[in-house]
């Protein structure tokens, strides 16, 4: 990648960033991060979570458009504010699925992006990996940790209080552990222009 063309989607996806915090868009997990990221010459952020619990309802699989999110949590949760949230529920599938964070990272070359993978894979980020070297360098930094689970239809939960308090139980889990990886990566990525 020219370093014109790199610098010009750099700044193209600052002003994003920029334009989705003044919305308060962004995950207050993550920025930190973000900013360490961006702040490197060589790289920057294009889009993030810092993990999420989600209770998702679906009117089939696969039908992206036609999904309602339900819930959004960024952080652990309780069975009893999970299930407040599941009497919103109408027609379709409903999910329980837990996220492990993610960041889709540019770099400006390939020993760059593979510095930072190395980087992101010795913090616990075992699905980090280069996803696009042609046009734009682009890698995704992301985890295995993750929960997705079919738990009701049509508004009526399948699931009872000692099993849905266990899916609940193994979400937190994801996402303590998640906020445990990224406070890793984020003293590795401090410490990255040293080692660039």
């Amino acid at each position: 990648m020219q370093k014109k063309e790199f610098l010009d989607a750099k700044e193209s996806a600052l002003k994003s960033l920029e334009t989705a915090c003044a919305k308060q868009k962004v995950d207050g997990e993550i920025l930190h991060i973000l900013d360490l990221i961006n702040g490197n010459e060589g790289f920057y952020t294009s889009s993030s979570c810092a993990g999420r619990i989600v209770l998702l309802e679906i009117p089939q699989i696969g039908d992206k458009r036609g999904a309602t999110f339900l819930g959004i949590w960024h952080r652990t949760i309780e069975l009893k504010e999970f299930k407040a949230a599941a009497t919103k529920a109408t027609k379709g599938l409903l999910w329980l699925l837990a996220q492990s964070p993610i960041l889709h990272i540019g770099a400006q070359t390939l020993e760059l992006a593979d510095k930072m993978v190395k980087t992101a894979i010795s913090c616990g980020f075992k699905n980090s990996a280069v996803k696009s070297f042609r046009k734009k360098i682009r890698l995704e930094i992301c985890s295995t940790e993750r929960l997705d689970a079919p738990i009701g239809r049509d508004g009526y939960l399948f699931c009872k209080n000692d099993h849905l308090s266990l899916l609940i139980e193994i979400s937190n889990e994801v996402i303590e552990r998640s906020g445990q990886k990224l406070a890793r990566f984020a003293k590795k990525v401090e410490k990255f222009e040293e080692i660039s």
